[in-house]
């Protein structure tokens, strides 16, 4: 007998599809993983495939365009990865596990006149059943406040939207999250949470509401979700977590988008009894028919699906004996490099002692001392189209110095180079704040630094140098063009495509190429020069390679 599939369902920014997510192609379950400069949602599937799972086949990452309403989210992704996984593993059913948003997009789904009762169980884990008031940050003022894993992907989304996206360039944040990512507003609270001096808000009379998940959780909306399908909710505590923002009048004069247009945050009141994203009281369901599970102490939002108390109890439920599973190791610092079209990007990292948060050379978290490594060669990957280059290349524990980035362009246009740097530390609050819990701790905070972005331009066979250097994890790293080195390239496929001809040669047949190098001193004249020779010497017989390295010695100017 078949077993019944498992579908996880992750949180917001838990997918990762750039085509789609920048909407160069129409809704696809195909080019979907998780975000590769994270470590998100790798455990859950490390511990179903050691417990006899086999991924597509009964088990399943039902990956999303989390930027779309839930609504829209169950209909054109959940449903779909819903019938490949019964066809796959012919049965009828399958078990939902939803992270954070993922639990409400399977809500949405089961609750839904679409419902085709195809849900064997629903498990949501640390989902806001009724919002998460971190969320007004990001919907009212497009302040990216969250767990690691959102923050970071946030921050490169948001910077392939404005250098990739021809239409939303010029789009500030707010602009871009109200147009683009209508899903934040499904996480606000439906509950009373902005406190004016000292009275809280009626939320059902403010501007900017949450009318999806409020809409999910009235009576009928519940007595359909539990009439359907077995429900069991997880939640994490022990994390200092904000259960209402106080506010002062929104800020004048009104701008557009509005900003925070219930209210400009003054202060948090925060307590322990959350994950450090969603309170306990929104994880669960207040209802006799769900299964609120005890909660687990000093399990953060973002770490929920990687837990192994959290998975064990999973495969209990399930009936499945749980293999042994491994805690994650402390999130990896990670340098992270993108290009936007039309380039190639490859990187030579430099060997050593990998960087540690705060500076600190030689020994890691714990006190141990951090091994030195080879030097490594990483190829960028394309997350776009052969007509636009989308490329991110990964490197996991950098070492401070010269990361060197190679850059070869497949057409004619311009380019961004970015490079950030995302790291990883947990904080423990002393307590003392309004409302907060003496001693409750605040999950892994991920640093990010600015992205450090550079703009040129390339023509088909350009050959272009850059020099990334890392200082430390808490510094922007500092991209520059390596000029000496672009300009050595061009001077040696010039002199490949004359392949020693002298002709032009001003004295007396000298490599014409050696004449322009032994007269102008300045670097300026010179590398004009050599732009000039590379027409008279191969651009008849090779515009296109002429075309390149004229630019590849123009960029090489400054």
């Amino acid at each position: 007998m078949a077993r019944t599939p498992v579908l996880f369902v992750p949180g917001i920014c838990g997918s990762f599809n750039l085509g789609v997510l920048l909407d160069w192609h129409s809704p696809t379950l195909n080019g979907w993983s998780f975000p590769p400069f994270v470590d998100y949602g790798k455990n859950f599937v490390v511990a179903f495939v050691k417990a006899g799972y086999t991924l597509n086949q009964d088990l399943f990452v039902a990956f999303y365009d989390w930027r779309k309403s839930v609504r829209d989210s169950a209909q054109l992704y959940l449903k779909p990865w819903i019938d490949q996984a019964k066809q796959r593993a012919g049965t009828q059913q399958v078990v939902l596990v939803g992270h954070s948003m993922g639990g409400l997009v399977a809500r949405s789904y089961i609750q839904s006149k679409a419902y085709t009762d195809d849900v064997a169980a629903l498990i949501t884990l640390g989902t806001p059943q009724r919002g998460s008031a971190q969320a007004y940050y990001i919907w009212g003022g497009g302040e990216i406040k969250g767990d690691a894993t959102m923050q970071t992907v946030f921050s490169v989304y948001l910077w392939y939207l404005r250098h990739a996206h021809p239409l939303q360039t010029e789009l500030n944040y707010l602009k871009a999250i109200r147009t683009l990512i209508p899903s934040v507003r499904d996480l606000l609270p439906i509950d009373d949470y902005l406190l004016a001096q000292t009275a809280l808000k009626a939320e059902d009379r403010l501007v900017e509401r949450n009318l999806v998940v409020d809409l999910l959780n009235q009576p009928s909306g519940l007595a359909t979700l539990v009439g359907r399908v077995p429900v069991t909710t997880m939640a994490g505590v022990g994390f200092s977590t904000v259960t209402a923002i106080a506010v002062d009048a929104p800020p004048a004069p009104p701008s557009d988008p509005v900003i925070f247009p219930d209210g400009q945050p003054v202060s948090d009141n925060a307590n322990g009894d959350g994950d450090g994203t969603v309170m306990r009281s929104s994880a669960q369901i207040e209802h006799p028919q769900v299964s609120n599970a005890s909660p687990f102490p000093g399990v953060d939002h973002n770490a929920l699906p990687n837990h192994p108390a959290v998975l064990s109890q999973i495969f209990g439920m399930l009936g499945v004996v749980s293999p042994v599973i491994e805690a994650l190791p402390p999130p990896e610092p990670r340098l992270v490099i993108m290009t936007a079209s039309p380039v190639t990007l490859r990187v030579e990292s430099p060997g050593g002692v990998p960087l540690t948060a705060g500076g600190v050379l030689g020994a890691s978290r714990e006190g141990v001392p951090v091994q030195a490594q080879r030097a490594r060669v990483v190829p960028g990957k394309n997350h776009g189209h052969s007509g636009k280059h989308l490329n991110i290349a990964v490197i996991p524990r950098p070492t401070a110095g010269i990361h060197r980035v190679h850059l070869t362009g497949t057409a004619t246009g311009s380019f961004a180079l970015g490079a950030m740097l995302v790291s990883a530390e947990g904080v423990t609050l002393l307590g003392g704040g309004a409302g907060e819990a003496a001693g409750a701790s605040a999950p892994p905070v991920s640093t990010i630094t600015p992205v450090a972005t550079h703009y040129g331009q390339v023509a088909a066979g350009t050959e272009l140098f850059y020099e990334v250097e890392v200082q430390s994890l808490e510094v922007s790293p500092t991209v520059r063009l390596d000029a000496p080195r672009t300009t050595a390239e061009a001077v040696a496929r010039l002199r490949g495509a004359v392949g020693g001809a002298v002709l032009g040669a001003g004295d007396e047949g000298a490599d014409p190429v050696d004449v322009v190098l032994g007269g102008a001193t300045d670097p300026t004249t010179q590398l004009d020069a050599l732009s000039r020779l590379v027409e008279q010497l191969v651009g008849m017989d090779d515009p296109a390679l002429a075309e390149a390295l004229i630019v590849q010695l123009q960029a090489a100017k400054g």
